[in-house]
């Protein structure tokens, strides 16, 4: 058995080289709790990448398959009490990787591939749980969600649809100063999910409430995918408070009938199968003969 010793010289390296504020983490856990791929799979730990890199462990982190399992949200970083950014210093990570040179660009190219394609499979799985659930998912869904683009077909917005706006949908889009937003695309571009504007593009969420089109939001399939990590509104230079206005976008429309109850459950179960099979996708892109 290997017995690895705390690298003091290589944790002040790795201090230097990223401002990700290791050494104030006090492992308290709030990282693993918010990571949504954390939550769905027990598979990612941003807790445990801190505490490495804090004992000066970085080859073994540049090994660690979970840096890849990231999705990029930063709910840990936001969730941190002491401002730890554990996402910093797993781009840091990545980039030492790509810099050695110890994965390939074919390797990269299928995994950056893979990510822009993955919001296709949640986005069939919405479907799916919109008509009753998700209790299994073969190779050849999976196969068939992944690589079939999402096509939305575009229909006739009729002049009396627009500005049918109720109490609540008028408060919660003030709340979150949606009329500030111009369509300058910030908002998608920061969006770790908008890898194709069909599957999911907060800037459209956002247009179509300042036309007033609520009952196309509260019916619209996209809104579920988003998980809340708020990017969009810290890229917002008109101070948009985007995700919490899909937050009520969601909440309203259970409270409308527009998805019953118990969808919210559904969907979390089917979260949970398609997770896993993203890490195995990973693992399998990436050469990982283990899994952790």
């Amino acid at each position: 058995m290997t017995v690895l010793r705390p690298n003091p010289q290589m944790r002040d390296a790795i201090a230097r080289a990223v401002d990700a504020e290791a050494t104030l983490c006090w492992t308290c856990g709030s990282c693993d709790s918010e990571c949504p791929v954390n939550l769905a799979t027990s598979r990612l730990h941003p807790r445990k990448i801190i505490r490495m890199a804090n004992l000066g462990f970085l080859d073994e982190l540049l090994r660690l398959p979970m840096i890849w399992y990231c999705i990029t949200c930063k709910r840990c970083e936001h969730i941190c009490p002491n401002l730890v950014k554990p996402y910093a210093l797993i781009a840091y990570i990545r980039e030492e990787v790509i810099r050695r040179r110890q994965i390939s660009h074919e390797m990269l190219r299928r995994y950056r591939d893979f990510i822009s394609r993955f919001q296709r499979v949640r986005w069939h799985a919405v479907e799916q749980c919109l008509h009753g659930g998700l209790e299994s998912l073969s190779e050849k869904v999976w196969q068939e969600w992944l690589n079939t683009p999402v096509l939305q077909l575009p229909r006739m917005i009729h002049q009396k649809e627009l500005n049918i706006k109720t109490r609540g949908f008028i408060l919660a889009a003030k709340e979150a100063d949606i009329s500030s937003c111009f369509n300058c695309s910030e908002c998608s571009c920061a969006c770790p999910l908008a890898c194709e504007r069909s599957v999911f593009d907060p800037q459209w969420i956002f247009r179509m409430a300042n036309y007033g089109l609520c009952n196309e939001l509260l019916g619209s399939q996209s809104i579920w995918l988003c998980i809340a990590c708020g990017r969009c509104s810290e890229a917002c230079s008109q101070l948009v408070k985007g995700h919490n206005f899909i937050r009520w976008v969601k909440k309203s429309a259970v409270e409308k009938g527009f998805v019953d109850e118990g969808f919210d459950f559904r969907l979390s179960d089917a979260e949970k199968l398609i997770y896993c099979r993203y890490l195995e996708e990973i693992d399998r892109i990436m050469g990982f003969s283990e899994k952790p």
